[in-house]
Formats: structure tokens, C-alpha cells, sequence
């Protein structure tokens, strides 16, 4: 039965902000399914601006993957409000035995950086959870498992959501570099877990603008899920404490991709996209509009998912 449980309101303001106005629900489809929210139909530019790029430093091959700017229609669908959690994944791996085990690339503090670990998986990805953490180390077909059965016993459409449909959601009327705004100082870890100076201090990390963000937000590794301020949209964590796998394969641009917000799935679907940046990555990794190729097999310390629902 569909349990209705909050609600938050939306509507589009003069400016692209959006402002209170429009009632939409959150609810559960089962005590142990995410938290869902509608996010109402709608359209915008995708991808980024020359002037955003430029702004945030981002290489060449990056670049071409954000163009060319296109505007996307979306209709109605749902979306977790935040990233599925480690609890939350239990329950389906419980429930179904699937085995989503190692090897998992995890964060070494002796070297500064990722290495594969044979040993780790997401019970254990190299650094402390608790249960209402988003859940890492799970590749994309773990993903697209865990939908598979929440499907399956709800009777409901879930799916990943296509990038299409994450990047409207993460921006939320908004056009800027993240959904607070180009800064990267304090609205920032108002905002999301990021690479910030807790991080730094922890890592012994650069502490210049191009490698962390220059705020603090408490949070070494992963934190909380919905921990941080929620959007326009009532979604939290969509920028920041872990990548979210997506239903599209990976393109170099975005020439010939869809304009309804569907998902793109023609083309070698070996590599898939992950989007929103995580608590472990340098600024311009942290944007509504970037864009990150991995393989579909890829298990790692910084990347989970995020369901959606198709209303």
C-alpha cells in the first residue's frame, strides 16, 4: 500500500528558482523500500556552459562530454530522496541472497589514493558506515538488482533514473554550477558532503581551491544519508557523498542523445554513467553537470545509486 508521509511543495520562480507553491508527496511503497518523492514534469538546458568550465577548470575531454547544451523534456516520475542506504541493501541481499561481493576499489590512506582490494566489499569499504549510510562498493548490475526486486514486490516501475531525469532533478530550477550556487566556500558544506578541510586535515590533502572545497562539513568518509539540506525538490545528497549510477550507457557528448529524458542505451552499455561527485573528490568533479565513465562491473569506495519510480 502506498504510505504517504510527508509533503513538500514546489513551483518554478521568477528568477528559475524554484519556490513553494505546488504540493508533492513523499511516501514509501514498502517499510523497508527508500523514501520517494515526485518530481513534477518540466524541462531544461543540459549540460554545461562554456562559462561554467572554464570557471570550474575542467580538461578538454571533459568538456566535450557536458556538450553540446541541449534542452530535455521530462515527464512526472519519482525519485529516492536520498542514496539507498547500507541497511537498505542488506535487506535485499538478505531477502534474496544475491551476492554483491569484492573485489572493491577503496580508499588508501598510506598512498593518498584508490587501490583494488579483494578483501572489501560493501559490508566493509575500507572505512566506517552505519546502517543509514549510502551504500558503496555495488556495481551496476547490484543496482539494477536491487530495483529488480523492489519491483517486484511492490508492483511498482523501478528503475535507475536516466541521466536525463538525475541532472533535472540535482538541478531543481536551477542553472548554476550545483544547486546552491558556484560557490565553493560555505553554502557547500551547508549543502553536501564534499572534499572539504575536514578531509583535508584528516588526509593531509592540498588545500587549495581547485582540490577541496573551503568550507567544513564534519565528514571524513561517507555521512548520513539526507544529513545535509535538501534541494528544491526535497532531494538530498544528489551533489556530493557518493556518485549514482545511472540507466545510460556512456557517450562521448552528447550529440544524437535523447531529448525526452529517456535513457540512452544504444552503444557499447559496457561503460555506464555516474553522476553527482562524492565526499572524496576535488570541486570540479562536484557539479549538477558532470559526467563520470565507468564500467558497468565497477565496484568502488565512492559510488552507489539512488532509485527511481516511474509514476
Amino acid at each position: 500500500m502506498r504510505a504517504v508521509v510527508a509533503m513538500i511543495v514546489f513551483a518554478l520562480g521568477a528568477a528559475g528558482a524554484i519556490a513553494p507553491a505546488q504540493a508533492a508527496e513523499t511516501f514509501r511503497d514498502c517499510g523497508e523500500c527508500p523514501l520517494m518523492v515526485a518530481v513534477p514534469t518540466g524541462s531544461f538546458m543540459m549540460g554545461s556552459t562554456a562559462e561554467e568550465t572554464d570557471r570550474e577548470g575542467a580538461p578538454p575531454e571533459e568538456v566535450t562530454r557536458e556538450r553540446p547544451r541541449h534542452s530535455v523534456s521530462v515527464n512526472r516520475f519519482s525519485l529516492g530522496v536520498a542514496e539507498v542506504t547500507r541497511d537498505q541493501f542488506d535487506a535485499f541481499v538478505r531477502a534474496t541472497g544475491h551476492r554483491a561481493g569484492g573485489p572493491c576499489w577503496v580508499y588508501d590512506r598510506a598512498q593518498g589514493k584508490g587501490i583494488e582490494s579483494g578483501v572489501n566489499d560493501w559490508r566493509d569499504p575500507g572505512f566506517p558506515q552505519g546502517g543509514d549510510h549510502p551504500v558503496v562498493c555495488v556495481n551496476w548490475d547490484d543496482a539494477k538488482a536491487y530495483v529488480d526486486w523492489l519491483s517486484q514486490n511492490t508492483g511498482k516501475a523501478y528503475r535507475l533514473a536516466s541521466e536525463a531525469e538525475w541532472e533535472y532533478a540535482a538541478r531543481a530550477g536551477t542553472t548554476a554550477s550545483r544547486y546552491w550556487g558556484d560557490s565553493r566556500s560555505d553554502p557547500a558544506c551547508l549543502n553536501a558532503n564534499v572534499a572539504d578541510r575536514t578531509r583535508a586535515a584528516a588526509h593531509n590533502l592540498v588545500t587549495s581551491d581547485d582540490n577541496i572545497f573551503q568550507c567544513t562539513d564534519g565528514h571524513i568518509f561517507t555521512a548520513l544519508v539526507g544529513r545535509f539540506q535538501a534541494n528544491a525538490f526535497g532531494l538530498h545528497d544528489m551533489i556530493g557523498n557518493v556518485f549514482e549510477w545511472t540507466e545510460d550507457c556512456y557517450h562521448d557528448s552528447y550529440n544524437g542523445a535523447p531529448t525526452n529524458g529517456s535513457a540512452w542505451v544504444a552503444g557499447d552499455c559496457s561503460f555506464r554513467v555516474a553522476r553527482g561527485g562524492s565526499w572524496s573528490n576535488q570541486p570540479r568533479f562536484v557539479r549538477s553537470a558532470y559526467r563520470l565513465r565507468d564500467p558497468a562491473s565497477l565496484r568502488s569506495y565512492i559510488l552507489g545509486f539512488r532509485v527511481a519510480r516511474t509514476d
